[in-house]
């Protein structure tokens, strides 16, 4: 079966000119007086409250979901018959209804809504009884050949008395059902089309949650029903929980309350499913776009496990496999419960409070600085590389952080971010090895070593650089981080290059680049080791006959760049020496001098081809040692810039490392 799934609110107006089959697996028609009944007091309540309220516009009361899947037997090229999942009984109500209304909607409707009907077929049943409206004869006992058609015509029996009954107007029903100024949307096209529905959008009406759930060419609609009747369904457990949710016709008191309750908590929804998909704050939490479907899912994941904790408290025995992908509706499904004496009326306002706690939460996180900052580094540290940091886990972090957050003051939960933050990077000053214990800590740690957490601390050092601005607006891009992954530690001071499986094209490359960088500094003492290098080099049998000899010029040509920027072996590979950016831009940065590669890193992001760092930025353009000199020393990574720059890094991380040591 397709993993798609088409959701969306349909006026009872669309389905006049569709085709609906009703499969042998159904179970039949079975509603009583009462239900009937029920539905209509219903509809009049809506009628009656849409014309007590001023100024509204594009409120519907809203019928439970309409579950269908093409039949692709019975459809044609010029006609789509779709088979009913779920729905049929208030389907089967509504044509009734509106067979009744046939006389009202010939002067209270115009063109094909006069009479236009949707067809209605059940599968080895007399199709005639349709179409010969038999349901409408006086004598039930004329039905009584089929058990469904007993049931149908004591329905609109049910109907006829209702309205003789109540002495309500035919017209007040109609016009929530069809509305005057709906207009038909078939044969419309683009902007004529979107008008249309836009307009049709605004009238006060009826409406279905019309679930259609495309099949592949061999499946067939029993698949799509046991699926859905067993807990497999194809729907997301997000459009299920919204339809368990928003489901207006089920609640026992003051109905017209909740209909406009339900209404106001669809564009509560809306509002907050948009600002989940600001990838700000999606990526606080996420890694990618694609981790849910609808990022709402988030949402009612952290709501379902707390509901799913208070389900056991009351029923230590009912147990739902969390790794079940309908996990999430099951537990709704299970707390909402019925509709005994308003039970699921209140239990969805308990639910809906929850929900909307939850989000407030998160919402909160991403509006203060601090904590977007620190919630999203947390969580972009417990997921690099890390291979056991799966979905759960990320929601326990979440959970616990949660739980933290209601019970500590603000300064307390910045706190406790800060110590977890500073579990993670925290580096022991000293460790022991084979020949004793050595020196360690922030000043030794290196890209051999420990690649690892050279790039934890330099993540680290870069959302702090943007969130001590303490500016509303500024926001460190999560998402960047992981669309562009900006994790490739690139050597500020090139590092020297050793001709260890180094390919020729490699080399050649790093000559020409040094070529240019020594011409840049008008040095030309080594024009001659440069042209003898070239010879060397000239193609792959020499290069490998010459191998030492090349050796040995290019480690003086980069000694000479190290003594010019005074770069110890003991630092080169070090956090003094260290940025981050993504891995084709560091073979772009290649071994150019600071002010190529500043204007490579400028050109690259320019043309949205990666995301370069703040401090990416500032390293390359001397920011943390002011430097101002007019020579050849702006183009070097200086003792003076490496030491600037250090500093700032060892600040960042001692704020954060005094949480570890006093925890």
């Amino acid at each position: 079966m397709s993993e798609n799934k088409i959701l969306k609110i349909k006026h009872v107006a669309d389905l006049l000119d569709m085709h609906f089959h009703i499969p042998t697996y159904q179970r039949g028609y079975r509603w009583e007086s009462k239900h009937v009944e029920a539905l209509l007091d219903d509809l009049y309540a809506f009628s009656v409250q849409m014309s007590e309220i001023e100024n509204k516009a594009g409120k519907f009361y809203c019928i439970q979901p309409l579950a269908v899947v093409v039949n692709k037997q019975l459809s044609t090229k010029d006609e789509i018959v779709y088979d009913v999942i779920d729905g049929q009984q208030r389907l089967t109500t509504l044509y009734l209804i509106l067979s009744y209304l046939q006389d009202a909607r010939k002067y209270l409707c115009s063109g094909s809504l006069t009479t236009s009907i949707f067809s209605l077929k059940y599968e080895s049943r007399d199709s005639d009884f349709f179409d010969n409206e038999e349901f409408k004869k006086s004598d039930i006992k004329e039905a009584i050949r089929n058990i469904d058609f007993f049931y149908m015509t004591r329905a609109y029996k049910a109907i006829e008395e209702w309205f003789e009954k109540k002495q309500i107007s035919p017209a007040l029903i109609l016009e929530v059902l069809i509305p005057k100024k709906y207009r038909i949307t078939y044969g419309l096209v683009e902007d004529e089309l979107k008008k249309t529905k836009e307009n049709n959008d605004k009238e006060n009406d009826v409406r279905f949650i019309w679930y259609e759930i495309p099949c592949d060419a061999n499946t067939e609609s029993m698949e799509v029903f046991s699926q859905l009747n067993y807990g497999k369904t194809a729907l997301t457990a997000t459009e299920l929980v919204k339809a368990l949710l928003f489901q207006c016709d089920i609640y026992t008191t003051d109905k017209s309350l909740m209909h406009e309750i339900a209404f106001r908590r669809s564009c509560e929804w809306d509002i907050m499913e948009k600002q989940l998909q600001d990838p700000f704050m999606w990526s606080m939490f996420m890694p990618d776009e694609n981790f849910f479907a609808s990022h709402i899912t988030m949402v009612l994941l952290l709501v379902s496990n707390n509901l799913y904790t208070e389900i056991q408290e009351k029923n230590q025995n009912l147990k739902i496999d969390k790794n079940s992908k309908d996990f999430i509706y099951q537990v709704y499904s299970k707390y909402l419960g019925t509709n005994k004496e308003g039970d699921y009326a209140n239990n969805v306002e308990k639910v809906w409070k929850k929900i909307q706690n939850t989000y407030t939460a998160l919402y909160n996180w991403y509006k203060n600085p601090d904590t977007y900052h620190l919630i999203g580094l947390l969580i972009w540290l417990k997921e690099y590389k890390a291979k056991d940091f799966d979905s759960a886990k990320r929601f326990m972090l979440i959970e616990s952080m949660m739980n933290e957050y209601s019970t500590k003051s603000k300064d307390e939960f910045i706190g406790y971010l800060k110590q977890q933050i500073a579990s993670i990077i925290h580096i022991e000053k000293n460790v022991n090895t084979k020949e004793g214990v050595i020196p360690w800590g922030l000043d030794y740690i290196n890209y051999n070593d420990n690649a690892l957490q050279l790039i934890r601390i330099l993540v680290l050092f870069n959302v702090e650089d943007v969130r001590t601005k303490q500016d509303e607006s500024a926001r460190f891009p999560f998402h960047l981080l992981r669309r562009f992954n900006v994790t490739s530690l690139e050597h500020i001071h090139p590092q020297n290059l050793i001709l260890d499986n180094i390919k020729l094209d490699t080399l050649t490359k790093w000559l020409d680049v040094k070529t240019k960088s020594l011409h840049q500094l008008d040095n030309k003492k080594y024009d001659q080791d440069i042209a003898k290098l070239k010879t060397l080099i000239k193609d792959e049998e020499s290069y490998k006959e010459n191998k030492d000899a090349a050796q040995a010029i290019i480690s003086r040509i980069d000694k000479e760049f190290d003594d010019l920027a005074d770069m110890s072996e003991s630092q080169m590979h070090t956090l003094y020496n260290m940025a981050l950016v993504d891995k084709e831009t560091n073979s772009a940065l290649s071994n150019n001098l600071l002010d190529r590669k500043r204007e490579i890193l400028r050109d690259y992001q320019e043309r949205k081809e990666t995301y370069v760092l703040p401090s990416t930025q500032k390293v390359f353009s001397k920011y943390y040692s002011q430097a101002k000199e007019e020579n050849v020393l702006p183009k070097l990574w200086t003792k003076s810039d490496r030491d600037a720059y250090f500093r700032a890094i060892e600040k960042v991380y001692d704020e954060f490392d005094f949480y570890y040591q006093n925890n």
